[in-house]
């Protein structure tokens, strides 16, 4: 049937994605789970975080959402800046508007990571932080992440032109663009967000922003590629 076949191929872009970004993906993991580890472990790594709970305790969704800006927005424009290959057609535009995407995603997933908590707990055992990491990756991320991931980075790769947006937009955007933005967000998020919910709950948004700063590269790359 066809959309078993739309299904295979949405698949194998994802996870071709995701492979090859193998190398930065498993170096993101590994200083997550490090950073967390060293967290629970050491004294000293909690004193050097605490500055940044207090500040996001304080400020809030304002603070996550200059977080999400800074590591998922501007660090990775400025690195696709730097980088023939992947630079932009309108880079400083792209640059701007990514940040401001980011920016109000890093208030919307505060909001989210907050209502995990209220639902589920604070504690870190693993049944909690299961039940977490299934419902964002299962109904958050299916109904709301990468819906608008999708959306957003098509247009974005198409120099933020609506125009062209509308003329290049594919007929089956189902599989040829949310379906890999889907499939190779649950190869960097399964383990990356399951660690992400073991910090507490101040930090999690910024934790989550670092793992962020490669995905955002990775949805640049599906939506130029979306459609072609």
């Amino acid at each position: 049937m066809g959309w078993r076949r739309d299904v295979r191929e949405a698949l194998a872009r994802g996870c071709e994605s995701a492979r090859a970004n193998r190398l930065p993906i498993a170096v993101l993991w590994s200083a997550a789970a490090g950073l967390v580890g060293a967290y629970f472990l050491s004294s000293e790594v909690r004193s050097l975080l605490e500055p940044v709970a207090d500040w996001q305790r304080t400020w809030g969704w304002k603070a996550a959402a200059l977080s999400l800006a800074v590591f998922c927005g501007l660090i990775p424009g400025i690195f696709q800046l730097t980088v023939r290959e992947i630079r932009p057609e309108r880079p400083l535009l792209t640059i701007l508007v990514q940040v401001l995407w980011c920016g109000c995603s890093g208030a919307v997933v505060n909001r989210f990571f907050a209502f995990q908590a209220w639902l589920f707990g604070s504690d870190v055992s693993f049944t909690t932080l299961l039940l977490k990491t299934l419902v964002d990756q299962f109904v958050w991320t299916v109904l709301v992440i990468a819906p608008a991931n999708s959306v957003f980075f098509f247009w974005l790769g198409r120099g933020c032109s609506l125009s062209r947006t509308r003329r290049e937009w594919p007929r089956r955007f189902f599989s040829e663009s949310y379906l890999p933005n889907l499939f190779s967000g649950w190869c960097v998020w399964f383990p990356a967000i399951f660690m992400v919910y073991a910090f507490p709950v101040a930090l999690q948004v910024h934790l989550n922003g670092l793992v962020c700063s490669l995905w955002i590269l990775m949805c640049n790359h599906l939506g130029r590629s979306s459609g072609k």
